[in-house]
């Protein structure tokens, strides 16, 4: 009966353990063409050739909602920068200006396309240089999707 009893106990383990992995693996998310890039630096900032830490960087991604209900891309954290912020540049008189943004509106079936001059996920006070050819770990936190994490090639 003991036998029994463990028996059924591990089968429910492993049906749990994996609805979990299933769940992560239906995400109705879609990633395409991420990749990152340090900034380069202003003269003011006293880094020139921007390859210092310290500095700020850039993550692009397409997000495809393959989903029936809209989602929200809410945040996103990097163990490579300070801070992570979600952006948006936009035209101020003659001047182009970054600045953050709550969250990022990802319809049911829509396409959120981060490019230089619009959208982007910005690494802030960076631990260390980004360097072409390498990669960047990065999380995306959904408002309903379930988080992802993505190994981005530096450009």
């Amino acid at each position: 009966m003991r036998i029994l009893s463990i028996l059924l106990l591990s089968g429910a383990v492993v049906l749990v353990v994996g609805l979990a992995i299933a769940h992560g693996a239906d995400s109705p998310i879609r990633v395409e063409d991420a990749w990152a890039r340090q900034a380069p630096m202003m003269p003011s900032g006293g880094q020139m050739g921007g390859h210092m830490a310290g500095g700020t960087g850039a993550v692009y991604v397409t997000l495809r909602n393959a989903g029936a209900a809209p989602d929200a891309l809410m945040s996103a954290s990097s163990a490579a920068a300070e801070h992570v912020e979600l952006h948006e540049t936009i035209q101020d008189g003659q001047v182009m200006r970054m600045r953050p943004v709550v969250k990022l509106e990802l319809p049911a079936g829509g396409v959120l396309a981060m490019k230089p001059g619009g959208y982007h996920i910005m690494l802030l006070n960076l631990k260390h240089a980004l360097h072409a050819g390498e990669k960047v770990s990065i999380t995306l936190t959904f408002e309903h999707a379930a988080p992802l994490t993505l190994d981005v090639p530096i450009r």
